[in-house]
């Protein structure tokens, strides 16, 4: 069977960790088996997070910076070139094989940009594991709803999601994240413009604009000369990424299983993934209401999906506290019964 996985990549802050986090747990509730892959050397998570796979295990960026004498994004650089150069990954991903088949396998890639805008390293190593397993990838591109907050910032991020998609050659979804949090900013524009991201000459005029006159009536008659230039160059972005017609947002609140399970058959769909055509859907639908009963961040008893179960999904609207990640996935074991902590279990949120 060949190797599934979905490629997670995006700026820093778009809460790239917390997805892959949402993800495995869903997949897990889902009872398909996932893996966790840290392809970040300079990831700061000791104590809270464990990967089935860390890079960090091969080659960190506090040790290439004390012995090259680089600075962090040249230490990032080398790191992933040596993890290009050598077999290291490939010989770990094997060992994750069971029975002739691999998990689900979920990369969390490096926030910095430049490494798949500019530098060959991480395409060439996502390129060389697809060789060795004819691996099918999804390359996921996450974007922080908080840009659309400020029109040069969202042009500035559908210009990157247009470069990520041109750059990784990969099967392609972009998601607007933290959506549970729009509601929070104003905006220029209606939120679905922001998700279609069509005929983007539109939010051109706001370029430049103050935030506290984004509207129609208050944009200024007479511009700055910093202003008037932004926008023009804005415009010309905006032009280029109507030209190719390719970006378009997929909403994601993670803390929703209904959103969650949405972006799993969009993963599933673009990757050719059995489980995306063949899933029983009552498996689907119980894996999305295990995901609501236990947003709160708390483990309960035992529990089975019925009626009552779906109808306190449902009526849950309590505000939940700031989770903090903790992924203790090991793919080795049997999932787990819901509610109990093993040695196969995904607990997402911790006290």
């Amino acid at each position: 069977m060949p190797l599934y996985g979905a490629v997670v990549v995006g700026p820093p802050g778009a809460g790239k960790s917390t997805f892959c986090a949402g993800l495995c747990r869903y997949l897990s509730l889902a009872e398909r088996p996932c893996a966790l892959v840290n392809l970040d050397p300079a990831c700061e998570g000791e104590g809270l997070t464990k990967f089935a796979i860390d890079v960090r295990d091969f080659v960190s960026v506090d040790a290439v910076m004390k012995d090259q004498k680089l600075g962090p994004n040249g230490a990032l650089r080398y790191c992933l070139e040596q993890l290009w150069k050598s077999n290291w990954l490939k010989d770990q991903i094997t060992s994750l094989e069971e029975d002739d088949c691999f998990p689900y396998v979920v990369f969390d890639c490096p926030g910095q940009t430049e490494l798949y805008v500019h530098d060959h390293s991480l395409r060439g190593i996502l390129d060389d594991v697809r060789r060795e397993f004819d691996a099918r990838f999804t390359a996921a591109h996450l974007v922080d709803v908080a840009q659309c907050a400020v029109p040069t910032s969202y042009v500035a991020a559908c210009l990157l999601s247009l470069t990520a998609m041109l750059r990784l050659e990969l099967p392609h979804i972009n998601i607007l994240t933290k959506m549970d949090m729009a509601n929070r900013y104003d905006l220029a524009m209606p939120l679905e413009f922001f998700r279609e991201a069509q005929e983007l000459h539109r939010i051109a005029p706001f370029c430049g604009v103050q935030p506290c006159s984004l509207d129609e009536d208050n944009v200024e008659e007479e511009p700055s000369a910093y202003a008037r230039q932004l926008q023009k160059l804005s415009g010309k972005i905006c032009e280029l990424v109507d030209d190719f017609s390719l970006v378009c947002y997929e909403p994601l609140d993670v803390s929703d299983g209904e959103s969650v399970a949405k972006v799993v058959r969009l993963l599933d769909k673009c990757n050719g993934h059995p489980c995306g055509v063949h899933a029983p859907q009552s498996l689907i639908e119980d894996a999305t209401e295990l995901f609501l009963l236990h947003r709160g961040g708390t483990d309960g008893p035992s529990i089975s999906v019925d009626g009552d179960n779906r109808g306190a999904a449902g009526r849950d609207r309590e505000p939940r506290r700031a989770p903090r990640t903790v992924r203790t996935h090991n793919i080795g074991a049997p999932p787990p019964d819901v509610g109990q902590r093993g040695p196969g279990s995904f607990s997402w949120y911790a006290s």
